[in-house]
């Protein structure tokens, strides 16, 4: 009986120990998702300096619109489901953001004329920049770190928008943990409509 009764505790003991250890790894994982958190709401943009789809190097002032910019942060528009799709739901609505004061700009490690190819296959009539040496990425700290120099998707973001008004100033962040997943225009519309 006695030893019937020290399997039953050591087997007790083993599932609280199980279970406490299932609650600090759902706690960890809870953890609020924060993108770019360097450059929250409040901060400037960094500087914005690169080639668009034509080789014009550009930069914020030149880009921004009277209210401000909407400023998407890709993987790829070439290769990327994800982002492709994200960057047709853009370009279907550009216009109510134009209406709005918005310019609009994507920036990604594409070529500048991967670029170019893109923007004349969606007829793309706002900025596709080029990242050289993922220079943009680096500085908003959202580089995916599971890559390395050399493979071939070594440079790609953690995917996001930032709306920003005249002054270079993050209004907005949009951005989800999982890189399937995008920000619904929805409600980057509804953003840029306060500003």
């Amino acid at each position: 009986m006695k030893g019937f009764i020290h399997s039953r505790l050591s087997l007790l003991t083993k599932a609280l120990i199980a279970l406490a250890l299932t609650g600090v790894f759902q706690l960890a994982a809870a953890q609020e998702f924060v993108w770019a958190p360097d450059f929250p709401v409040g901060a400037s943009l960094p500087e914005i300096s690169a080639q668009d789809q034509d080789g014009k190097l550009r930069t914020f002032d030149d880009l921004k619109g009277e209210t401000g910019m909407l400023f998407m942060l890709s993987r790829s528009f070439d290769w990327w489901p994800y982002c492709k799709s994200q960057l047709v739901q853009l370009t279907d609505v550009a216009e109510q953001f134009e209406a709005l004061g918005f310019s609009i700009a994507a920036i990604s490690y594409d070529s500048v004329e991967l670029l170019k190819e893109v923007q004349e296959d969606q007829e793309i009539e706002f900025p596709l920049l080029h990242d050289e040496n993922v220079k943009h990425v680096n500085a908003f700290g959202i580089r995916n770190l599971d890559y390395e120099p050399g493979h071939r998707v070594y440079g790609i973001p953690y995917p996001g928008i930032f709306l920003v008004d005249s002054n270079g100033v993050i209004k907005h962040k949009f951005a989800e943990e999982r890189y399937q997943d995008r920000p619904n225009f929805e409600g980057v519309l509804e953003a840029a409509a306060s500003m």
